[in-house]
């Protein structure tokens, strides 16, 4: 096995099926496994394509997603980990160049588009529109959380910090897990001298910044946690997990 795709997966039920319908149209070699990592979905997350497996994090508190990519690189079998969310769309592009990379990481810029009820990506104008997005402009940089790596290296690295990902929720004012998990990136890459590379373009759905709303869950296609959130109900010393 070369590539195991992971995607931490909290409820979005809808935007789920859409993406099983688009990777299963590609028809895509043995050398790449799919791993959705259910993070306390409700109900439970089902699907069916080639190579796919779906897990359960069994943590107390929703959206974990650290500990859910961390399960997902436990029980990958390839040597590349393919990691990404579920509001993103991995080209097929970016697929077949990753299943060819022999370095250690690879990063992707990200375009805007949708994938349509039966799982075909657009990125027509007036459909982005129905969904939120009216700029001209279809860019939307490059996203630190998604990437391809070495299973060696983020297994060296010692994956997300189980501390940093037990908010419950995507906070917006303070760092999250991502950018823990990248500051040990970056600090292995400079003792090590190696420069991460840019892949094909991959794809977004309009949502959050790149809505004309800032709307976190448009067509109703994603979880409805709030980033806003600020219990001391959501204190990470209150947790742990099963």
């Amino acid at each position: 096995m070369k590539l195991s795709i992971v995607i931490s997966i909290y409820n979005s039920h809808l935007a789920l099926e859409r993406q099983i319908k688009y990777f299963s149209k590609m028809n895509l070699s043995d050398e790449v496994e799919f791993i959705f990592v259910d993070d306390g979905s409700q109900p439970p997350l089902t699907g069916h394509m080639k190579n796919l497996s779906i897990y359960e994090t069994h943590n107390n508190l929703a959206w974990t997603q650290g500990l859910g990519r961390n399960l997902g690189a436990a029980k990958a079998k390839g040597e590349y980990l393919f990691m990404t969310d579920l509001d993103h769309i991995i080209s097929r592009e970016a697929i077949e160049v990753a299943l060819k990379f022999t370095g250690e990481k690879m990063v992707f810029r990200r375009k805007i588009g949708v994938l349509l009820e039966n799982g075909t990506l657009t990125q027509d104008r007036e459909i982005l529109k129905e969904y939120g997005y009216e700029k001209e402009d279809l860019d939307a940089s490059v996203h630190g959380n998604t990437f391809v790596l070495k299973k060696t290296i983020f297994d060296a690295l010692g994956g997300y910090e189980p501390r940093r990902s037990l908010l419950g929720y995507h906070p917006v004012h303070r760092k999250t897990e991502d950018c823990y998990f990248l500051e040990k990136w970056k600090k292995y890459a400079k003792k090590n001298n190696i420069l991460q590379v840019m892949g094909p373009d991959i794809y977004i759905f309009p949502i959050g910044q790149f809505h004309k709303t800032r709307d976190l869950n448009p067509m109703g296609l994603f979880h409805n946690l709030s980033q806003e959130k600020q219990s001391k109900f959501y204190k990470n010393e209150q947790y742990q997990t099963k």
